[in-house]
């Protein structure tokens, strides 16, 4: 079982050279990148197993303790990694080299459809992250993490909503 970027035989989880170019565009964040990667590729493989009703149910639930297991590791890493966050220029940097090399990357020819999405899918998530990053000047790095490995419902990078000042009437 595949969905481009690991494979699962038995109780193994193996990732897919494509998240291992992944990781190479995310070095910039040390061994952040690789947990980034990996957790991208078994977030997507989770979301995957959850819409595919074909499969029996006690195979889907094994599967998905697994995966959840390996996600849980890299998240207890990423979230060392975020208490350990020192400069916010040092971040801001390895967020914007990230972003460059996940843009080259997404342009290669003959890049698998898998892969390219991922490229996309993270810059567009660093990029917003870019963004919050500077107008906090601290966590960058840990935001963007937060939400690739949380997902849509992460509150790291929804800023609180301020309420519109009300205008008098005339």
């Amino acid at each position: 079982m595949s969905n481009g970027l690991i494979r699962v035989t038995g109780e193994h989880v193996q990732f897919t050279e494509s998240v291992s170019r992944i990781a190479r565009s995310l070095s910039p964040l040390g061994e952040a990148g690789r947990h980034v990667a990996e957790s991208y590729a078994l977030n997507a493989e989770m979301q995957r197993l959850k819409l595919k009703e074909t499969r029996a149910a006690d195979d889907k639930e094994i599967k998905l303790k697994l995966l959840e297991q390996r996600r849980r590791e890299s998240s207890a890493s990423l979230r060392q990694m975020r208490r350990n966050i020192g400069q916010a220029d040092a971040s801001a940097g390895a967020l914007r080299e990230c972003m460059v090399n996940m843009q080259r990357e997404t342009v290669k020819p003959g890049l698998p459809p898998a892969e390219r999405r991922a490229y996309a899918e993270l810059t567009r998530h660093f990029t917003t992250a870019l963004v919050q990053h500077h107008a906090d000047l601290t966590g960058g790095v840990a935001k963007v993490i937060d939400k690739v490995l949380n997902g849509a419902g992460a509150t790291a990078l929804n800023p609180a909503r301020r309420p519109r000042p009300r205008h008098r009437g005339r």
